[in-house]
């Protein structure tokens, strides 16, 4: 919970004073232009200029909305901050940006934490996050001036209340989430939902996407795991299924050549596990790439991609 910081969010602030402002403000535009970000004063702009981030000492944090050329290092830049807190913060390490999609931004480095529960304490976020090699009594000092704290948080064990937002500086989240199994590619030939199938000739629920890509293309693990299929799989034909730590399951069809073996564990975009190929029910040389969630739904995969 950030106090004594400036948090900005939708018609919900403080008053920025004019001297903090006066260098953070565009020319010409009244340092009273914030005064949206204000109890007191009826709305104006919906987001401050990523100058005020960069500028303003506080820390701040607003929603973003995404637009045309968005980036996130152009973002990391732009709010004073660096793309793995917009990336932690996030739960997102943001491979693919859609336009008027929402990023939080703030003008920290590190985590800007969002409290979950009533129940969670300082002690608790403190234990949780500090990490190997880190003084637990020196963290939990650094959270409590870097949010403005009340010394005696020190000394109770301080509750957060569900929704705040907590500061963790230097605190970077290792994100394992989804890649594209190829180094490159151009398009996909057929997308995640119903569609005509080319060789049984009626409409079909389509499971995954189908990646077309030249013959002996290397195919790669989406996600880190174990392998607990790798062979022929019907339709699908030359097939390596690989199950993430939280119960997930990626798999990769129609291949040419298989690499690896039933548990063998592979890394996230290293560990080659086979080759593009046309074996099962296929028209040509692609990829077919499969995300199945831990109940066995399969989703679209390129909506899970950078994402957990």
């Amino acid at each position: 919970m950030i106090r004594g910081r400036w948090k900005i969010t939708a018609g919900l602030g403080v008053l920025l004073g004019t001297a903090a402002l006066s260098s953070a403000v565009a020319p010409g535009i009244s340092p009273f232009y914030y005064a949206r970000f204000s109890v007191l004063t009826p709305p104006g702009p919906s987001e401050p200029p990523p100058e005020a981030f960069r500028l303003i000492p506080r820390l701040i944090h607003a929603r973003h909305k995404v637009a045309k050329g968005d980036n996130v290092r152009s973002l990391a830049t732009d709010y004073g901050t660096d793309v793995r807190s917009l990336q932690s913060t996030n739960s997102n390490e943001f491979i693919f940006m859609s336009r008027g999609g929402y990023i939080r931004v703030y003008n920290g480095k590190g985590l800007l934490y969002e409290v979950t529960s009533a129940r969670e304490t300082l002690n608790g976020i403190a234990s949780r996050f500090a990490g190997k090699g880190r003084d637990l009594k020196v963290f939990k000092s650094e959270i409590v001036e870097d949010n403005g704290l009340p010394p005696s948080a020190l000394l109770v064990n301080y509750k957060f209340s569900k929704g705040d937002r907590v500061y963790l500086p230097a605190v970077y989240i290792d994100l394992d989430t989804y890649r594209m199994p190829l180094r490159s590619f151009g398009r996909i030939s057929s997308s995640f939902g119903n569609r005509y199938h080319p060789i049984l000739k009626r409409k079909i629920f389509h499971n995954g996407c189908d990646i077309p890509m030249p013959l002996g293309t290397p195919v790669y693990p989406s996600r880190s795991g174990t392998v607990t299929y790798s062979g022929w799989k019907g339709g699908y034909g030359n097939t390596v299924e690989v199950k993430h730590k939280d119960g997930s399951m990626c798999r990769y069809g129609h291949l040419s050549h298989l690499n690896v073996t039933v548990g063998e564990i592979v890394q996230k975009s290293r560990t080659m596990l086979g080759k593009v190929g046309s074996t099962g029910m296929s028209t040509g040389p692609h990829l077919h790439f499969e995300i199945i969630t831990p109940s066995g739904k399969s989703v679209n995969p390129l909506a899970k991609i950078g994402k957990k």
